[in-house]
């Protein structure tokens, strides 16, 4: 019994209870399967510890540079240093950018990648690639359309709606209103780049509050506070602590996020 499953072992003891030998060993059949399932769900939501998984970051990562003409700066090679030294360790990390270096070359489809990561990973994993890209392509200073084109696309393929994508986008609005004037339209990004920086108004911090708590400036208080509570959630730090301290640590800056867009909401509404 020693060797049974969890599942497999209460099966094979029920089903002896009420219908002998030959119960139990349905029992225990029964049990494997449910096993087999949980087993499955607990491999899917540690994929972010997987070799494949750090792979698919580089090949998505590499994506977004290739999107900007190829174009990788000391500032974003650094920030790709920083993130993956602390998954893999200082060891590890020339062995992985020699492979990101390598990968820069390719002409990769993402579509098997994103496949695979829609397979495999849970939909917190996929939105800290969202975030892992945007931090990327936001290192130096600037967020350029041509990026937030190729992190569109990613998110697409990815499953995940424009809602989420534009609330993601938001948390890194400083960068936003530091050249890029480009706007959203089906299919991408069009627009160009100022040659100095818009400010960041109180109007541009409200409208994009909303965009992070994904809901609309016309919504009610109520539907505001139900907008937050949903977007707590997604983004609460709790949701993503199995993954590591270094992710939690990440999640808590984006939960911190959610907390202030509501807190410029209710102020600019009144509410309380």
């Amino acid at each position: 019994m020693g060797c049974l499953g969890t599942f497999s072992g209460i099966g094979f003891i029920i089903g002896l209870i009420f219908g002998g030998f030959g119960g139990g060993i349905i029992g225990m059949i029964v049990g494997g399967i449910i096993d087999a399932i949980a087993g499955r769900t607990q491999i899917k939501s540690h994929y972010y510890h997987s070799q494949d998984f750090t792979e698919h970051e580089l090949y998505l990562a590499a994506y977004v540079a290739r999107a900007d003409q190829n174009r990788l700066l000391r500032s974003e090679m650094t920030y790709i240093q920083d993130y993956f030294r602390k998954h893999v360790g200082s060891e590890r990390l020339s062995a992985l950018m020699l492979r990101f270096r390598d990968i820069l070359d390719e002409q990769a489809d993402i579509t098997p990648i994103c496949q695979d990561l829609n397979n495999h990973a849970s939909i917190n994993e996929k939105l800290l690639i969202i975030n892992f890209l945007f931090g990327f392509s936001t290192a130096d200073g600037e967020m350029r359309d041509e990026e937030v084109s190729a992190i569109w696309e990613i998110t697409q393929k990815l499953g995940i709606g424009y809602t989420t994508f534009e609330a993601i986008k938001s948390m890194y609005a400083q960068y936003q209103y530091g050249g890029y004037t480009g706007q959203y339209q089906e299919g991408g990004y069009s627009g160009g780049y100022s040659s100095s920086n818009r400010t960041y108004t109180s109007s541009s911090k409200l409208n994009d509050a909303y965009k992070i708590l994904e809901v609309s400036p016309d919504a009610t208080d109520d539907e505001v506070k139900k907008a937050y509570r949903a977007a707590a959630k997604k983004h609460h730090p709790d949701k993503v602590q199995h993954l590591g301290e270094d992710v939690r640590k990440a999640a808590e800056e984006k939960f911190a996020k959610v907390n202030e867009a509501y807190n410029i909401i209710k102020k600019a509404r009144g509410m309380n």
